[in-house]
């Protein structure tokens, strides 16, 4: 089956905020750019619509210019280092974004939601969220998934794509609603 790849700006069906031409010349300025051209032309355009698809996870400012716009961005009412976005344009760092991402999901597909199965017969996610032994109960705060319960999460209310790949702030905290890591987990003992 062919691939649809649609990166038109605003357009009802795109499904990538960058163009091929877009992606291949920032990937040729990059360390990894033998890897990103070893790979076919039908699997970059997956990885970048996979990388659209997660970066729509996160929540931008501004609006949508058209309400039959498919994608979140191009915005309008969005500004970052004093350069307010326009309706005709998706912002230099949104399409940088895409392709350092893009790169990363073409080496790890499973990179964010980890693989499938994981052999315990628990459905993937599950967790504890309280034990009780006689007296002694113990509540735990649910852990984003793929976490263990080591507290790495640098903010739980942030997307996924963000907590597996934090440098992802660099390209979009000016347009984005995205903690800088100053949450917390809560671990509650109760004794009853």
């Amino acid at each position: 089956m062919a691939i649809v790849f649609d990166a038109t700006i605003g357009g009802e069906f795109a499904n990538s905020f960058c163009d091929e031409v877009f992606a291949d010349a920032y990937a040729s300025n990059q360390s990894w750019q033998a890897a990103w051209f070893a790979k076919t032309t039908e699997e970059r355009q997956v990885s970048l619509i996979s990388s659209t698809k997660w970066l729509e996870t996160v929540s931008y400012s501004g609006t949508r210019c058209t309400a039959v716009q498919a994608l979140a961005w191009p915005r309008s009412g969005a500004s970052c280092d004093g350069v307010s976005s326009s309706c005709d344009v998706i912002p230099l760092k949104i399409r940088q974004a895409e392709v350092e991402l893009a790169y990363q999901l073409i080496n790890n597909p499973d990179a964010i939601t980890g693989q499938p199965g994981g052999g315990g017969g628990a459905a993937a996610g599950t967790f504890v969220s309280m034990q009780k032994l006689g007296d002694l109960e113990q509540q735990f705060s649910a852990y984003p998934s793929g976490e263990q319960g080591g507290n790495d999460c640098t903010d739980c209310s942030n997307p996924e794509v963000i907590n597996k790949f934090p440098w992802l702030r660099g390209f979009l905290s000016c347009y984005a609603d995205i903690s800088t890591g100053s949450g917390s987990k809560v671990l509650l003992r109760v004794r009853s």
